[in-house]
């Protein structure tokens, strides 16, 4: 994907839009006229690391962190403002653009609900003064530390500072922000790298909550509507591990056969319906781990006209489960957006996260038509 930008500054040079954002970051007047020799005398090295930490495109390769780290705070001192973007970026680095980095095995994403909520949260929490965001797309599968020029644009380019991550894990991503002293939020995911915040919904919960609700209403035979048999996705794990959690806790049994894997979509929800109900054991209730699963089982259900009810419950809170009224456990997208932007520019702030961090979000239960008591016959 190009990297998109919704801050208005189409028209406006680099320089103009560099000198827009000074007044109200640097808490001092910006020098342009200040020498090589100045700053060189200032952080106690030679002219040379100087031009080289300033002009290398790969962020001063050539001079060392420690020297690298005192030259920056030796210019933002004085208040130099190099010509190059890019250097202005790697120098003041609240500055850089924020960009949203999602995965391109996400096909559907921009058109997804959820991932459109959390694009939502994000920008509604941008402040005004830079409201806008650069959008583009990794590749989970590629080694970014040994080919360099396959990074996404804005990375590349300079330009972003603030990264926010949708998808699956890219070590080699994170870590090629991270040598770059960006901060990394990632979106879905539990990893523990320093320098990098991980936020998620309280998955288990989700499934906690869902699992309590059925059992309490009576049902015993509950179906599962899992994603593909041996996802490492995180989110789905954590639902599964969830559910068995809960009935360990309950001290109910639970017979894996009601357990259907899919790909968790409408047409895949429709089909698990046609399977469950071919067995001489049919279900009372099902726990989809995604709305449109859910939303494709009850459109199947509505066409069986079954003798008695059978209850429904979502997950992620979509507009379609507000269309049908399916119950479902609404996941705080829009707040993990929003949670992701304050750490990054609260990080960007104070330096470097030495280690790693992990916020998780609460959930709740949104109780619609679509979930009733057991009913015996």
């Amino acid at each position: 994907m190009n990297p998109t930008s919704t801050d208005g500054h189409d028209g406006q040079s680099r320089e103009d839009l560099q000198e827009s954002r000074f007044p109200t970051t640097l808490s001092h007047p910006y020098n342009k006229t200040i020498t090589m020799a100045t700053i060189a005398k200032a952080a106690g090295v030679s002219q040379g690391a100087i031009s080289s930490l300033l002009n290398d495109r790969d962020y001063g390769i050539r001079v060392s962190e420690k020297t690298r780290k005192r030259v920056f705070k030796a210019c933002r001192e004085l208040g130099y403002v190099p010509n190059d973007l890019r250097a202005v970026v790697r120098m003041y680095p609240e500055l850089g653009d924020s960009c949203l980095l999602v995965s391109g095995s996400l096909r559907d994403w921009a058109t997804n609900p959820f991932y459109a909520r959390i694009l939502n949260g994000i920008i509604d929490t941008i402040s005004p003064a830079a409201r806008h965001i650069t959008l583009a797309e990794y590749d989970e599968n590629t080694d970014y530390l040994e080919h360099a020029e396959l990074l996404p644009h804005p990375i590349r380019s300079g330009t972003a500072s603030k990264f926010i991550c949708i998808g699956a894990m890219n070590f080699s991503l994170v870590q090629a922000l991270i040598k770059r002293d960006f901060p990394v939020a990632f979106l879905g995911s539990d990893v523990s790298i320093p320098g990098v915040t991980t936020i998620q919904p309280d998955y288990a919960e989700v499934s906690r909550l869902a699992i309590e609700y059925l059992l309490k209403a009576g049902h015993r035979q509950i179906a599962i509507l899992s994603g593909p048999f041996g996802s490492e996705d995180h989110a789905i794990a954590e639902l599964n591990r969830g559910i068995r959690l809960c009935y360990e806790r309950s001290g109910i049994s639970f017979d894996t056969q009601n357990i259907i894997h899919g790909d968790l979509s409408f047409k895949s929800g429709a089909a698990a319906i046609d399977v469950l109900f071919s067995r001489s054991e049919k279900p009372t209730a099902i726990f989809s781990l995604s709305d449109e699963a859910a939303s494709g089982a009850w459109s199947q259900i509505q066409k069986l006209r079954l003798s008695r009810p059978l209850s429904i419950i979502g997950c992620g809170d979509a507009p379609i489960a507000d269309a049908l009224a399916l119950t479902t456990v609404h996941l705080p997208a829009e707040e993990m957006g929003a949670e992701a932007l304050k750490d990054i520019e609260a990080r960007v702030q104070k330096g470097a996260l030495l280690e790693s961090k992990k916020i998780v979000l609460p959930v709740h239960l949104v109780e619609r038509k679509s979930s009733l008591p057991a009913v015996t016959l």
